[in-house]
C-alpha cells in the first residue's frame, strides 16, 4: 500500500531522530484496520486486556522473555510460531496507549481547535512571578488526552541472555535517575502538611510516570529545606530520547483552608550528557521546589530488595541506591522514620537506572548503602556500602545489629514499542502553542 508523509526534513525539527526512525519503521502498517492495530503492553508483565489482545501479543510477548499465552491457537499455527522465531525475529511494533475515543480520527484543524481550548483550561496566573503560564504539559496536541492516565509501559526483559539483537538495538542511550525532590523555599513556613502529585513524562507515551502521589488525608510533613519529599518512583525508567517534562500540582493542608503550593512544569532539555548531578527548579504560587536529576549513559535498570536476615525488625535508618559510591549519585529509598516494615524492608521506591561500560573490562554495578539514623548522608565514609555487580542477583552484609540480605534483578531499558499517538500529536500542533509557555526557573 503506498504510504504518504511529508519530506522527511520536516521531521527532524519536530522529533529526535530515534523517534523518527520509529514513525519510518511503522508507515508500513499505517493503513492496518483497528482491529489489527498492536495492543497496549507492558513489559514488565503479561500483556493485560481481554483473550483476543493477548494471542495478538504473544509472538512479542516472547521475544520480549515472558511466558507466551496459554492458548495461542490451534497446534499447526504454535508449530508456525515456533518456525518463525527460529527462522526470522518478529517486528516490535509501536503500541496504542491512546483510548480516545475517535478523537484520533479528527480533522488536523478539529484537533488543533480541541487542543486550544484544552490549554486555556490550565493557563493560570502565577501569583509568585506575576505571570501567565502552563501548569500542565502541553508540549504536544493534548486535544482529548487523558493527562492524568498512568504510563502502562514497564520493565525491559531481563539482561543478558534475553536480549536478542533486535532487542538489543532498542536499548536506550540515556536515562535519567531523580535523586531528590526538596522545598527549598515556603511562604508559608515550617512545618507544612504536603499533598498532590508530581509526575515524570517521557518520550515513550507521555503518560504518567509518579513519583510523589499523596492524598489529602495522608499528607507528608515537610519541617525544614532540608526534607526530601518521600518519592515513590519512577517504577521504570525514564527515557530521554527527547526532553522529560517533570508536573508538580502540590498544595498545602491548612486548618483555614487549603491552598495551591507549587504548580507548573520543569523541563530537562536533551543535551550534552554531563555526569554530574542536574539542578532544575520551579519558583511558583508559595514555594521553590529543587529537582536534582542524574543522567545516566547505556543505562540498564536496577530493581532491589532488601531483607532483614538477623536483628530486631524493623531496620532503623536509611538505605540509599546509585550509580556509584559518590553520595551525589546516591538517591535515598528507605527511611525508617517514614516507613513501618517487617522482615521484608518495603523500599519507597526500588530503581535505579545504572550504566553500562563500553569497557568490557568494567562492571556493570550497582551501589546501596546502609545508614544509622543522624548519619549525614552526604558524608560518603558514612554507613556500609555494597556493591551488587552483573550478574550477581544478591549479596548479603552486616551493618550495625542486623544482617541484610540485598537482592537485585537486572532488566533492559528500551525505546520500543513507543505510542503511536506521540508522532500523530507531535504533528498536529497549532502554530502559536509550538513553544508552551511553562513556568520560567528562577
Amino acid at each position: 500500500v503506498p504510504v504518504s508523509f511529508p519530506h522527511p526534513l520536516f521531521f527532524f525539527f519536530l522529533v529526535p531522530i530515534s523517534v523518527y526512525h520509529g514513525f519510518l519503521d511503522c508507515c508500513t502498517a499505517s493503513d492496518v484496520s483497528p482491529k489489527e492495530e498492536q495492543a497496549p503492553m507492558d513489559i514488565a508483565a503479561s500483556p493485560t486486556g481481554d483473550k483476543e489482545e493477548e494471542e495478538e501479543m504473544g509472538v512479542l510477548a516472547c521475544e520480549m522473555g515472558e511466558h507466551p499465552p496459554t492458548e495461542i491457537g490451534s497446534s499447526s499455527i504454535a508449530s508456525d510460531v515456533e518456525e518463525e522465531e527460529v527462522t526470522e525475529e518478529p517486528e516490535i511494533p509501536m503500541w496504542d496507549s491512546d483510548d480516545d475515543g475517535g478523537v484520533m480520527r479528527m480533522t488536523k484543524a478539529e484537533l488543533q481547535e480541541l487542543h486550544i481550548a484544552c490549554v486555556k483550561g490550565f493557563t493560570e496566573l502565577d501569583p509568585r512571578k506575576n505571570l501567565w503560564v502552563h501548569t500542565r504539559f502541553c508540549s504536544f496536541n493534548i486535544g482529548g488526552f487523558d493527562l492524568d492516565r498512568e504510563s502502562k509501559f514497564g520493565l525491559g526483559p531481563p539482561l543478558y541472555d534475553n536480549l536478542t539483537p533486535k532487542l538489543e538495538r532498542c536499548m536506550v542511550s540515556f536515562a535519567v535517575n531523580v535523586i531528590s525532590i526538596k522545598v527549598t523555599e515556603s511562604d508559608r513556613g515550617y512545618p507544612i502538611s504536603l499533598y498532590g502529585t508530581v509526575v515524570a513524562r517521557d518520550t515513550i507515551d507521555y503518560r504518567c510516570v509518579y513519583l510523589f502521589r499523596r492524598a489529602r488525608e495522608d499528607p507528608q510533613i515537610i519541617n525544614s529545606k532540608d526534607d526530601m519529599l518521600t518519592l515513590i518512583g519512577p517504577r521504570r525508567g525514564l527515557v530521554q530520547l527527547d526532553n522529560i517534562y517533570f508536573e508538580l500540582n502540590l498544595r498545602v493542608k491548612g486548618d483555614a483552608g487549603d491552598e495551591d503550593f507549587s504548580k507548573g512544569v520543569v523541563v530537562l532539555h536533551v543535551g550534552p550528557y554531563d555526569p554530574e548531578p542536574i539542578t532544575r527548579v520551579l519558583s511558583s504560587w508559595l514555594s521553590r521546589v529543587e529537582l536534582v536529576l542524574a543522567t545516566v549513559e547505556s543505562p540498564v535498570a536496577a530493581s532491589l530488595e532488601v531483607k532483614v536476615l538477623k536483628g530486631a525488625a524493623p531496620f532503623s535508618g536509611k538505605i540509599c541506591a546509585g550509580t556509584s559510591e559518590n553520595p551525589r549519585t546516591q538517591m535515598i529509598v528507605y527511611d525508617s522514620r517514614d516507613t513501618k516494615s517487617g522482615s521484608s524492608v518495603v523500599l519507597t521506591r526500588n530503581l535505579v537506572a545504572v550504566p553500562d561500560p563500553d569497557d568490557d573490562e568494567d562492571e556493570i554495578g550497582a551501589y546501596v548503602r546502609f545508614l544509622d539514623d543522624g548519619d549525614d548522608v552526604d558524608d560518603e565514609d558514612a554507613g556500609t556500602l555494597v556493591k551488587l555487580a552483573y550478574p550477581a542477583e544478591e549479596q548479603v552484609c552486616c551493618h550495625s545489629a542486623w544482617e541484610l540480605q540485598v537482592k537485585v534483578s537486572w532488566t533492559a531499558i528500551l525505546c520500543k514499542p513507543m505510542a503511536k499517538h506521540v508522532l500523530t500529536r507531535g504533528t498536529s500542533m497549532p502554530k502559536d502553542y509550538t513553544c508552551p509557555r511553562y513556568a520560567p526557573r528562577f
